[in-house]
């Protein structure tokens, strides 16, 4: 089979969509002709092959006003059509020039929903809904659309998206490595995009006046805001900015516990990253959240009040062991191999579909 994977970003931009389209594309490529078109970005070539991906990046324009950047593209349409690909796997919603040009297409077609409908805070809540009511038109060109999370598939259901269409295939991680880390220091560490709807303000209103040290990794606009916010405290904040994988690992390793304080979550992927390592989670309760924690972790709701309470509790050694190692344990329900395995049996169960025959 010839799968052409279609997203604005790609390596060496790194995120959670990226993170799923490689993972995924890279075990399908053992056995299929599997292609990444996306857009090329500073220091990258035309073409490459990332470990069976064949990458094509086309020339585009950037406007670096929000995290990930706006992005325009031209000749997405005549480039796919250039491959001949059984089918496309699109990932991204917030890019007008990438959704004309796939609607344009005559080869069965999947959309991967990764957040959630309308989400955001603020001005961004607004422009992310009327956005999303907007692609909900595109979204009837679609054979199928693949959703990370239960929570994104039922969500899609209360917006009138046609039920059948919705399959829920879970992001994943390489489990095999999966391993308990005793011993740990007692700082909190986060790691993510440094915008609103992560929530660190939540965070850093629950930690005033605590004896607590927290580590926050990444870049993002609310970087400034907060560290400023964690001076104002008095907090015992390090603002890492961007970090390696290695740095991140070791962080997961060592850290009292992983704190995700999220106004909104998708599925949390950084959640299974920091649980293979046995690192403890703190998270809110909202999105797809559960389902990725299980009983790994403590849930609190979105407020400064419930997460103080439970960073208070994480420092009870037993019950921090306890977290931990029941997360290495239910990271193995989570893997990239299993979400494999059901990506390529819906390509071709599209393809052998009735639908797909009568429009050729």
């Amino acid at each position: 089979m010839k799968i052409c994977y279609v997203n604005p970003f790609f390596y060496p931009f790194r995120g959670g969509i990226e993170h799923r389209i490689y993972n995924i594309g890279k075990r399908l490529a053992k056995g299929n002709e599997v292609y990444v078109v996306t857009t090329k970005l500073n220091g990258t070539v035309d073409e490459e092959k990332i470990d069976g991906l064949k990458v094509i990046r086309l020339d585009g324009k950037f406007l670096n006003i929000y995290n990930p950047p706006f992005v325009w593209c031209k000749g997405i349409s005549n480039k796919i059509k250039e491959i001949e690909p059984d089918i496309v796997d699109f990932h991204y919603r917030w890019a007008p020039s990438y959704t004309r040009e796939i609607i344009k297409l005559r080869c069965p077609l999947v959309f991967t929903f990764h957040n959630d409908f309308g989400e955001g805070v603020g001005i961004e809540k607004v422009g992310s809904y009327i956005n999303d009511l907007i692609f909900k038109i595109y979204l009837k060109r679609f054979d199928k659309i693949i959703c990370i999370s239960n929570y994104i598939k039922n969500r899609l259901i209360e917006k009138g998206i046609e039920k059948n269409k919705l399959v829920t295939i879970h992001n994943g991680i390489d489990c095999e490595d999966a391993k308990f880390y005793g011993n740990r220091n007692d700082y909190l560490f986060f790691v993510g995009r440094l915008v609103r709807t992560k929530g660190i303000d939540i965070l850093l209103k629950a930690i005033k006046n605590m004896d607590i040290e927290i580590k926050i990794a990444g870049k993002g606009p609310m970087k400034r805001k907060w560290e400023d916010m964690a001076k104002k405290y008095k907090i015992n904040a390090e603002f890492l900015g961007w970090i390696s994988e290695e740095e991140k690992i070791e962080h997961m390793k060592k850290c009292r516990a992983f704190i995700l304080p999220s106004r909104f979550e998708s599925f949390g992927l950084v959640l299974l990253e920091a649980m293979k390592y046995g690192a403890p989670i703190i998270a809110t309760n909202v999105g797809g959240i559960p389902e990725v924690v299980g009983n790994a972790g403590l849930l609190t709701e979105p407020n400064p009040k419930e997460m103080r309470m439970a960073i208070k509790k994480i420092f009870d050694d037993e019950l921090a062991e306890k977290l931990g190692k029941e997360g290495v344990k239910r990271v193995k329900l989570f893997s990239w191999e299993e979400s494999a395995k059901k990506t390529i049996k819906l390509y071709e169960e599209i393809l052998k579909g009735e639908k797909w025959k009568r429009r050729k």
